[in-house]
């Protein structure tokens, strides 16, 4: 996913997108992950990014490639800064800005600590949630069938109905990590935390008003369409995505079809590696109720 050919310098093109199932284009973390790529090929090893600031400007289409443009923006000393452009059919679909670090010893260092939540080795992984509803006879057919798509695609607790008609909450937390290992190049680790910071971390706005996307038409808002405006990343320390890390998310605010979200990632000793904010477009529809249901006025 992460692999990109180099066709010229400071020029790159992808091997491999991804469409998760219902969205409009290209996996927004799959963008992200393969720019920061792109951004840190042209980057000397003594440096390690810091932090990078995105727009995603048009859906992408997974039957082209994307092509990434690097722009050299600055190297300096201590930080060194590169913008990296996504093309597809000569549009910008995605923009981002990254600086890199020399890394440096410091005596400032706090954080916020890390919440207290179930450990990863008492929590079923998504796949045995998925699986034990499939097996399920309460689930409908049509139902088993999407869940048997996105079992082919890809850590609380959940059980169908209240993945349904979720409890009203603005934060959410899961563990994750990618299968298999990936050697120790610090810079692959950062890449795929990138690709992986966009999942779920959007999810959390609609939760805030009770819905997710298996939500029914009833009482809660049924969700009509999401789609991520701006993603930005802050690197603190060193880290590996093939261990278990904390994705902790949370949503301050809601309003004008928008909907904002911050994420914390820990690693598993409790420091915070990774923080994240992304901002996108969130439009709920208000469930319309029977002709049954309606409270006739009374004369």
């Amino acid at each position: 996913m992460l692999d990109l050919e180099e066709i010229d310098k400071d020029l790159y093109r992808s091997k491999k997108l991804w469409v998760p199932m219902g969205a409009r284009g290209v996996f927004g973390g799959n963008v992200v992950g393969q720019a920061l790529v792109a951004a840190t090929n042209t980057v000397s090893t003594d440096y390690s990014v810091h932090s990078l600031h995105s727009y995603f400007l048009l859906p992408g289409d997974h039957s082209i490639p994307i092509l990434y443009h690097v722009e050299r923006v600055r190297d300096g000393k201590s930080y060194c800064t590169r913008t990296v452009t996504a093309t597809q059919r000569g549009k910008n679909i995605f923009v981002c800005t990254a600086s890199f670090q020399v890394p440096r010893p410091s005596a400032l260092s706090h954080q916020y600590p890390m919440p207290n939540v179930p450990h990863h080795s008492e929590l079923p992984s998504q796949e045995d949630l998925i699986r034990s509803m499939i097996d399920s006879p309460k689930v409908p057919e049509n139902f088993t069938e999407l869940l048997k798509q996105r079992l082919e695609e890809d850590t609380k607790r959940h059980t169908l109905k209240e993945l349904r008609n979720p409890s009203v909450r603005t934060e959410q937390s899961f563990w994750i990590k990618c299968k298999g290992k990936l050697g120790d190049v610090l810079a692959l680790h950062q890449c795929v935390v990138a690709y992986g910071s966009d999942h779920n971390l959007l999810n959390t706005v609609p939760l805030a008003h009770g819905s997710t996307w298996l939500s029914r038409r009833g009482a809660n808002p049924k969700i009509t369409m999401m789609a991520s405006l701006d993603h930005s990343m802050w690197f603190h320390c060193p880290f590996r995505a093939d261990e278990w890390m904390l994705y902790v998310c949370e949503t301050p605010r809601s309003g004008c079809d928008r909907g904002l979200t911050f994420g914390r990632i820990y690693k598993e000793d409790g420091t915070l590696a990774v923080s994240v904010a992304q901002e996108g477009v969130v439009r709920l529809k208000e469930s319309t109720p029977s002709a049954a249901t309606v409270e006739q006025p009374k004369l």
